[in-house]
């Protein structure tokens, strides 16, 4: 009697057990199956928010940017003019211990038109600037000295001969070819502000001085007109 209980118990067990699976079968079969994924569209506003976001990341890279190459550019050009006005003195310097000149010129016309041919534009001989006490100079300056004098200059400022020759230029002396105060200009010149956007003033000033000792005479020559 207790076997055909237990041997009853167990065939319901196993109906049970039949049944659930079945059930669970067809509770999966029912479920539908997963496609690729969609995207939820994006809203307008979310949009807008997303294309301005850009813009001021745009604008926080390229201020930046746009400033430092401005920074390299005026300094490769402040270095390029230092370069430049010291060769052109040098060179001007070196035309004066020749003692030649130009046709219908003195010899400091000479040498300042030297001076500006090799200046590559940057300064003329009509150029000038203040000096500290407010006094109208030269750009271009020619001055000579004795080796007995040599940080007083002779007749400094002289511009044509007249009945009184200014002198200095004479075999053994000094000259000294200088380029003083030109004024440096940018090639960028932007502040980085609204109300005053550019820059007015020089951002600085370039002085140049040669220095050498005066030849001989050209052959047949006994004075050259200063």
């Amino acid at each position: 009697m207790n076997r055909q209980r237990a041997d009853t118990g167990s065939r319901r067990s196993r109906r049970a057990r039949r049944g659930n699976a079945i059930a669970f079968a067809l509770f999966e079969s029912s479920e539908p199956e997963a496609g690729p994924a969609v995207a939820a569209p994006v809203s307008a506003r979310r949009r807008r928010t997303q294309s301005g976001n850009a813009f001021v990341e745009w604008m926080l890279v390229i201020l930046p940017t746009m400033a430092l190459l401005c920074f390299f550019f005026d300094l490769t050009w402040a270095l390029f003019a230092w370069a430049t006005i010291q060769n052109a003195a040098r060179e001007g310097c070196r035309y004066a211990i020749t003692f030649q000149t130009m046709a219908g010129d003195s010899q400091d016309q000479s040498i300042a038109a030297t001076v500006q041919q090799w200046s590559m534009g940057l300064v003329k001989t009509t150029d000038t600037f203040k000096d500290s006490n407010g006094v109208t100079q030269n750009v271009i300056q020619i001055n000579y000295f004795t080796t007995a004098a040599p940080t007083t200059p002779i007749n400094p400022g002289c511009v044509t001969a007249g009945t009184k020759p200014c002198g200095g230029n004479a075999p053994g002396n000094i000259v000294q070819v200088s380029i003083q105060s030109y004024a440096l200009t940018w090639l960028f010149p932007f502040t980085g502000t609204v109300v005053n956007p550019f820059f007015t003033a020089k951002p600085a000033t370039i002085s140049a001085y040669s220095y050498d000792v005066m030849g001989g005479y050209p052959a047949g020559t006994n004075s050259v007109t200063r």
